[in-house]
């Protein structure tokens, strides 16, 4: 992995590109845009009989939320809508993160001060942060001082994936890009701090209800119930959804196909917030081109930055990924452990400037394919 930022020049050569390109988008051709739509569901269809995996995808054409597509290849009791909700995993840490960068922008929150100037009695850490009652222990690492609101968003705070016990360091703040779902909750408790409200309530105040996500929670809410789909095992074992009733910014976001779909559509339109993302990258693996923004994985083309994440909670997958020039993407949430090998054969269809080797990065494989493409570059 590489342990520098990707050169500025370079950087600001492509959101030129990315700002020339967005300005000069013409209409949907209504004949065009209607083909894109069948042969997406068509792809949908046929993967998810394929792989026994209920699915919703919704499609974004020219910053605009276009479609929302349903596949039925489990054995569910109920149809699925664009309204089906999902555990979205990790697609919760784009989410959040959107919200952070407005704190950033309104002067709330500061990108490059230390997380823990919002935390003046320091940090107690929760082993398990979805539960209530979770063991706790006060962080007195003195790398904790040295994680800033911008390593937190883009993984270099040096904590690790996840402690379940005491938080203890994997290497230095600021050396190197490690995923680390232990720093979104960092960040959490900072912005609980400084909006004095509950992660849950301040997503539905900040993000949801402006976008007008209104099957979306990061807890486990009676108003969603009759949506919930069950998520299953990959030989189809149903396994009955997580009631998370703690909000945790990494992973417990609950929504739809169609609000997710809102949420993409309104970053697309929102340059500033765009540029924040993309503009201070720190690369994660070279020879794949792939670099890691404010709370999404970067994907560079020659005239393009694509933006995408993945999410994978037991019994559920998700992916997103958008051109940030066209302005096209996709998000699509499953009910299975086999569901991400929907993801692929999905943006192929979407965004056809392939090949996209954000699908060979080894986080997003499994088992043994998870070695083989890490260690030695080998992903089946």
């Amino acid at each position: 992995m590489f342990r520098h930022p990707l050169k500025k020049t370079v950087l600001t050569s492509l959101w030129g590109i990315v700002a020339a390109l967005t300005n000069g988008c013409a209409s949907v051709h209504d004949g065009r845009t209607s083909a894109q739509i069948v042969s997406l569901r068509d792809v949908l269809q046929q993967n998810a009989s394929r792989y026994g995996v209920c699915a919703t995808t919704a499609l974004i054409k020219q910053r605009q939320l276009l479609s929302v597509e349903t596949a039925q290849g489990c054995a569910s009791a109920s149809l699925l809508t664009p309204d089906s909700v999902f555990e979205a995993a990790s697609l919760s840490k784009p989410v959040f993160a959107y919200a952070v960068l407005k704190l950033v922008q309104d002067g709330t929150l500061d990108l490059d001060a230390p997380v823990l100037n919002y935390l003046p009695d320091g940090y107690l850490h929760q082993a398990q942060p979805y539960k209530q009652n979770s063991k706790t222990d006060q962080v007195s690492d003195p790398r904790i001082q040295s994680i800033t609101v911008r390593m937190a968003l883009n993984h270099t705070s040096g904590l690790p994936n996840w402690a379940g016990g005491p938080l203890t360091f994997e290497g230095e703040p600021g050396e190197r890009w490690r995923y680390s779902g232990e720093a979104y909750v960092l960040l959490q408790r900072a912005v609980e701090a400084v909006t004095h409200e509950k992660l849950d309530e301040f997503m539905e105040r900040r993000v949801f209800r402006p976008l007008g996500m209104k099957n979306s929670a990061f807890i486990r809410q009676s108003r969603l119930e009759q949506h919930i789909v069950a998520g299953s095992t990959s030989d189809g074992t149903v396994m009955r959804p997580f009631p998370f009733r703690v909000p945790v910014a990494a992973f417990t976001l609950y929504t739809s196909a169609k609000d997710y779909g809102l949420f993409l559509a309104a970053l697309l339109n929102d340059e500033r917030t765009l540029r924040q993302i993309v503009e201070s990258p720190v690369i994660v693996n070279p020879k794949l081109d792939l670099g890691w923004g404010l709370g999404w994985g970067l994907e560079r083309k020659p005239d393009d930055i694509l933006i995408w994440h993945w999410g994978n909670n037991p019994g559920y997958r998700a992916f997103v990924m958008a051109s940030t020039t066209s302005g096209d993407g996709y998000v699509m949430l499953t009910n299975s452990d086999a569901g991400l090998a929907l993801a692929q054969p999905l943006a192929d269809a979407v965004l056809p400037q392939g090949p996209h080797k954000a699908f060979r990065f080894h986080l997003l494989r499994e088992g043994l394919s998870n070695i083989l493409c890490e260690t030695f570059d080998v992903c089946l």
